[in-house]
Order: C-alpha cells, then structure tokens, then sequence
C-alpha cells in the first residue's frame, strides 16, 4: 500500500474530528460589532406614508463578513447607498455589503443607510437587527426622530 493510501484514512479522520468539534462548539468567528452598533437613529418622513431612513455605524470584527439584511420590528427593512451619477443623487437598494477586516461602516444621510417601510406613527425607538454571512447577528434600539429634529441647525 502506498503512502499516500495511508494518510488519506489518517486526514479523513483528523477532518471528521475537526468538523465535529466545530458542531459542537458552535461557528467560530469575529463576530462584526464585537463593541456594537453606534449611534443608531431613524429619520421619519415628513410625507406621510413615505419610508424612514435608518443611520449608524459599527466596526467589523478581524475577519471580512458580509451583511446580508437587516430587520425591524414592525417595519420592512432594505439596505440602500446613495451615488452620485451624471451629477444627479441616486438612491439603489442592495443585496448586501461587503464589509472588509476591521472597517468601520457608517450609516449616514448621503451615503449607505436603510429604508424602513410602515414605521407604525409615534414609535420612539425601534429595534433593528444586521444580519451577516458568518452567521452573527446585532442588535441595537434606534432611537426615532422627526425629519424637523434631525436635520442639521441652522448656521
């Protein structure tokens, strides 16, 4: 029999007990947001019946992720970016966002963002959770704000 007859039993074995541990401790991974999302806030709409726009920021963990979704409570939820094209503001929604080692994704006015769809009226914080690939998932209370209270104060 040959040598590499031998190892294949040998590396199946190894790979099969690697495979169990890892079942039975769970995924390993650096989970995104290890210290949380940051300043999380929802602009409401002056126009009634027009989507909220959700804001923040959250560090990723040591390894690249992607995020998949993110999720409300009582509120339809999609991941948007905003472009500038042939000199015109673009809102396109997105499947997902990679998110490199260690970057730091913001969420702002301008820029990526989510819109949330039927945001019950008079709602004073909402739950929103980020999905990512690797299968860790965050959670923060958005505060909510009137369009009035969130734009910037006059100079």
């Amino acid at each position: 029999m040959s040598r590499s007859a031998l190892l294949t039993p040998l590396m199946a074995s190894a790979l099969l007990s690697a495979v169990v541990a890892g079942l039975v401790a769970g995924p390993v991974f650096a989970a995104p947001a290890a210290d949380g999302i940051k300043g999380a806030w929802v602009r409401v709409n002056p126009a009634p019946g027009r989507p909220a726009a959700g804001y923040f920021s959250f560090k990723n963990g040591a390894r690249a992720d992607r995020l998949l979704e993110a999720r409300a409570q009582d509120a339809r939820v999609q991941i948007h970016s905003v472009n500038m094209e042939k000199g015109m503001m673009r809102m396109q929604k997105l499947e997902g966002l990679a998110v490199e080692a260690g970057e730091t994704v913001i969420f702002k006015p301008g820029g990526y963002h989510l819109m949330l769809f039927d945001l019950k009226p008079g709602v004073k914080a909402v739950p929103i959770t980020l999905v990512f690939s690797s299968g860790a998932q965050i959670t923060t209370n958005a505060e909510v704000r009137s369009a009035a209270l969130a734009a910037p104060a006059a100079p």
